[in-house]
This record gives structure tokens, C-alpha cells and sequence, in this order.
């Protein structure tokens, strides 16, 4: 397998060190741990509709223990954050997070409009046109903020929402020149992999058409599903002519060859 990071993944339905065992077995050489910000106390107050996915944990728990186990393990282990973004909330959920040492931090789009798509919804043709349009003026939007390294899941609106606009390619492109224009990445998640494979067939077509960097990331909520669907995605990616990975250490962008 030539993919041999995973940078989303989550702790709070597990642990730290059960998340690295994972991705050392898998053959894995970095992780990206990206818990939620709603899952911190100090994130917590503009999120608390977002519901609960483990325990509560506080920055400098959760920081103290992704380093620890870094230091144990003596795995390649960096540090992430998974940030909402949501217009009118944005300088309230950025606040807490300035003043720690990040690796990487991926913005996302999980509500439209107080709608949070992810929960169970049924919409009209005309309606669900509308909310994915909304949807990639947000995503254009945390591209365009400067406070992202990547744009998580570009096309998760898909779980419940199954009425894609005549132009959602266009939309798609539009997003990867922005994100190419902003140097951001946008990422190849494993669960779309796994649930809309020719979506993210067409938005890897139209990064690659914008030559918009590529992170991956499998989206793992538990040690399981760590790297889930790396080689799904490598194949969609060289069936697109995508060559190169985005990864992140202190913030600052780095690349390797697949």
C-alpha cells in the first residue's frame, strides 16, 4: 500500500495508544489524530447541539495525551484537530484554539444553516438541490478562511442528501480552484470511499483538474477503521493521475509520492 498516512481519526470512543497500535498493524508510518472540537470542554459552548460522540476532554488532556503516546510508542504521531465551521461562530470556536502547538487542523462543514445534514432528513428534489449548493458555498468558505490546512469530506452531504445539483461537477471544480488558489487541501476520506465511490471519483477528477492538493484521511472513530479504504483510494487517486499526499507537521505542508 503506498498511502502510508492517515490523517483524520478520532480518540474519544477509544484511546490514544489503541489508535497508533492500529496504525503501526496497518503498516502505517504517520497518524493524524483530529478529535472534534465539541468534544473539548473549551470548545464546547458555540457546539453544544453537536451531540456528544465519548466523554468530554480538555485541550491540554487530550494534547498531553497524543504526545505521551508518541513519546511511548515512538510512532510518528502528530497532533490535529477536527474544527466546525460555522458562519457566525466562527471567531467563538477558533478562540480556544489559538496558543497550542498544532500539527494540522481540518475545517468542516457539518451543519447548514442550523440544519446539522448528518441527522436523519427527507427534502424535496428542489430542497436538496439548494442545501448542497449552500453546502459548497460553506466548504468555498473554509477554504477561503486561512484557518484550515485541509477541507474535510467535500461530499458527506451525500448521506443524506441524494439530490445532487445539475452542476454539482462544476461546484466540484469551483471548490478545487479555490482550494488551489488558497494552498489548502481537500480531502480523500475513507468513509465516502466507502459509501459514494463515484462521488469521490468526480471530486479526485476535479482536484486533479485544479492541481488542488489531496490529503487522506480515513475518518476513524474506532482503532478498526483506521486506514479503512487506503486502497480504495489509492486507486481512485492514480486513476486520476494523482501523485502526491499532503501531510502536516507544525502547520507547515509537506508531500510524499504515491
Amino acid at each position: 500500500m503506498a498511502i502510508t498516512t492517515d490523517f483524520h481519526s478520532h480518540v474519544s470512543r477509544s484511546s490514544t495508544g489503541q489508535m497508533v497500535q492500529a496504525a503501526r498493524a496497518r503498516g502505517l508510518r504517520v497518524l493524524g489524530l483530529s478529535e472534534h472540537v465539541f468534544q473539548m470542554q473549551e470548545g464546547r459552548p458555540p457546539l453544544e447541539h453537536m451531540q456528544l460522540e465519548g466523554p468530554l476532554l480538555t485541550f491540554a488532556t487530550y494534547i498531553e495525551s497524543v504526545r505521551e503516546t508518541a513519546r511511548q510508542s515512538g510512532f510518528d504521531t502528530r497532533l490535529g484537530l477536527e474544527v466546525d465551521f460555522v458562519p457566525g461562530k466562527n471567531e467563538l470556536i477558533q478562540s480556544p484554539i489559538q496558543g497550542h502547538d498544532w500539527d494540522f487542523l481540518i475545517g468542516s462543514v457539518h451543519e447548514i444553516d442550523d440544519v446539522i445534514y448528518e441527522t436523519p432528513h427527507k427534502w424535496s428534489k428542489e430542497e436538496g438541490e439548494a442545501l448542497w449548493l449552500r453546502y459548497f458555498e460553506l466548504l468555498r468558505g473554509a477554504v477561503n478562511s486561512g484557518n484550515f490546512s485541509l477541507v474535510s469530506h467535500p461530499v458527506r452531504m451525500r448521506l443524506t442528501n441524494p439530490h445532487l445539483p445539475s452542476s454539482f461537477n462544476e461546484e466540484l471544480e469551483r471548490l478545487a480552484a479555490e482550494a488551489a488558489r488558497r494552498d489548502v487541501a481537500l480531502e480523500i476520506n475513507g468513509y465516502d470511499v466507502l459509501n459514494y465511490h463515484s462521488l469521490v471519483r468526480r471530486l479526485t477528477k476535479a482536484c486533479a483538474l485544479h492541481q488542488a492538493s489531496i490529503s487522506v484521511g480515513s475518518d476513524a472513530h474506532y482503532p478498526s477503521r483506521v486506514a479503512q479504504a487506503h486502497q480504495q483510494t489509492e486507486d481512485i487517486l492514480r486513476e486520476a493521475g494523482i501523485t502526491k499526499i499532503r501531510t502536516w507537521k507544525g502547520m507547515v505542508a509537506e508531500e510524499y509520492p504515491i
